[in-house]
């Protein structure tokens, strides 16, 4: 059997999409793939990628370390420092930052572009307090379209540097930037033919820059694993397609490039897309957040209390793998635990070995397979290919700045940029 914690072990290395470290990873989950008697697919996409790089800020004879943006290519940025409370600030005050190095406490996608029409000459991001410095990222469009150099520093570091407001500083950033392709892994379990109807298990293999992500989404990951282990053993009456996406951490790359390709599929027989995506603290909460219907928050639910377990369920937008499904109409069912010492972490070197537990992936495995074989099972295919209207602004929203480009939408856009 497939031991989660030793593979999490074992891919415990950075995973950037597109690197070395993903072709490693690669290799390592198809091994595993195989010997339950699956075979792996790879489906290749372009990316604009890097490796990761480092940040100086050199004031007045005072350094500071950063991490710069994913996808900032090398610069050297000198301006005056701009300690902003809230960033709203450079919407009022037109004009009133421009050629500044601006400094602020939270990160939003949103900001990109406030940024760059603000004509600051820098961004310096803060992080949240006892965290070591995040690790964010530029989006495809920006890196293509023009960014403002941007790094992130601990929010420590940060309480250093305010005291600086006012005065000149330089930063320098090193990283490698360059086109790379990248790989989804997909793995189909064909069912014994009750229906032609496809359902998806998907989670995320790659990681963000200077991290492990042993929660995020190493959890994710070996859940995909414990799935396939089962549906291996155990055929489905229906189809199931188990995906491991790349490049979820550059802003859903993988599984964008999923849907462009496979677009025809999913609006003929796709019926529902289950979601694994940060997992692995030994104290949590378990969550399901269905970007759906109130019916499929209703079943998720309730099957699972059928196999003793109580999960946090909602409907809301989550901001992962599933969404790039919604413009279809196609639902998901986000699986994750979180609250502790890792998932507390994500994004950071502190999202690692030592911060997850064996014990920590056990409901989530557990949940999703029960979810996955109660429908693959069910005499009637139990899911609707409905979202509920209450979250379809939302979702429209979330395209928009996902990549800053109008999302092609199957039903009537209510979102006004």
């Amino acid at each position: 059997m497939i031991n989660p914690y030793k593979v999490v072990k074992e891919i415990g290395f950075e995973r950037l999409a597109g690197s070395e470290g993903e072709k490693k990873a690669i290799k390592i989950l198809s091994d595993y793939i195989k010997d339950l008697g699956l075979k792996p697919k790879l489906e290749s996409f372009d990316l604009t990628s890097f490796d990761a790089g480092s940040a100086i800020i050199k004031v007045e004879g005072k350094e500071i370390k950063g991490l710069p943006y994913g996808l900032n290519e090398n610069a050297k940025i000198t301006g005056e420092l701009a300690v902003l409370e809230n960033m709203d600030i450079i919407d009022y005050n037109k004009g009133a930052y421009e050629g500044k190095v601006v400094m602020c406490y939270g990160f939003s996608r949103g900001m990109a572009p406030k940024l760059k029409a603000a004509g600051v000459a820098g961004y310096i991001g803060i992080g949240s307090p006892h965290r070591q410095a995040t690790s964010l990222s530029h989006r495809q469009r920006s890196h293509k379209d023009g960014y403002v150099h941007s790094i992130t520093i601990t929010h420590d570091d940060a309480i250093k540097l305010r005291k600086f407001d006012g005065k000149m500083l330089t930063i320098n950033i090193e990283q490698k930037v360059e086109k790379r392709k990248a790989q989804n892994i997909v793995v189909d379990i064909l069912g014994k033919g009750l229906d032609k109807n496809l359902t998806l298990a998907v989670g995320h293999y790659d990681t963000v820059a200077h991290s492990v992500g042993a929660s995020d989404n190493s959890g994710g990951t070996v859940t995909l694993l414990k799935v396939a282990e089962f549906f291996a053993k155990n055929q489905p009456q229906r189809d199931l397609r188990i995906v491991f996406f790349s490049g979820e951490e550059l802003g859903l790359l993988g599984s964008l490039a999923y849907v462009k390709k496979h677009v025809e599929e999913i609006k003929d027989r796709l019926k529902l897309v289950v979601n694994i995506d940060v997992t692995g603290d030994a104290i949590g909460h378990d969550h399901f957040n269905v970007i759906g219907s109130k019916e499929l928050l209703g079943y998720t639910d309730g099957i699972t209390k059928e196999v003793g377990m109580v999960f946090k369920s909602n409907i809301e937008i989550f901001s992962s793998d599933g969404m790039p499904f919604t413009p279809y109409e196609i639902p998901s069912v986000n699986v994750f635990r979180a609250g502790g010492k890792a998932t507390s972490r994500i994004h950071t070197p502190d999202d690692s070995v030592k911060n997850v537990s064996p014990k920590g992936y056990d409901t989530t495995i557990k949940a999703s397979i029960n979810l996955l074989d109660r429908i693959l099972s069910a005499k009637v295919y139990p899911v609707k290919k409905e979202i509920d209207k209450s979250l379809k602004e939302k979702i429209e929203k979330y395209l928009w700045n996902l990549n800053y480009e109008k999302p092609e939408l199957e039903w009537e856009p209510k979102y006004k940029k």
